[in-house]
């Protein structure tokens, strides 16, 4: 059985609610209900970063920002059976699809 490569997604927004409303209002419009919680931060992301308590479809889905200005990020988890870049798919597009239908959301422009 052939396995699947690598899927990434980010999509950045702005909404006037705070990060734990913006967080229960994808869990419950976008993510079937799967609730966030805190994530151990490495440093990779100084800001509050919130995370689904489980994969969504097989991804990790991560919340973080403040100010009203925030990204969710998507990917799927490093395995072995990917092999190069050509591996990877980038589900941006779809993500910030599903945030346009939020009238509460507003994609930003980068820059």
């Amino acid at each position: 059985m052939a396995m699947a490569g690598y899927a990434v997604g980010f999509a950045d927004f702005t909404c006037a609610s705070p990060i734990s409303q913006v967080a229960e209002l994808l869990s419950s419009r976008v993510f079937g209900g799967i609730g966030f919680i805190e994530k151990d931060v490495d440093g990779e992301h100084d800001l509050g970063t919130l995370t689904l308590e489980r994969d969504f479809i097989g991804l990790q889905v991560d919340l973080f920002g403040e100010d009203g200005v925030y990204t969710l990020e998507l990917g799927t988890r490093p395995s072995a059976s990917v092999s190069g870049v050509d591996d990877v798919s980038d589900l941006s597009a779809m993500l910030k699809q599903q945030i346009e239908k939020l009238e509460e959301l507003s994609l930003s422009c980068p820059g």
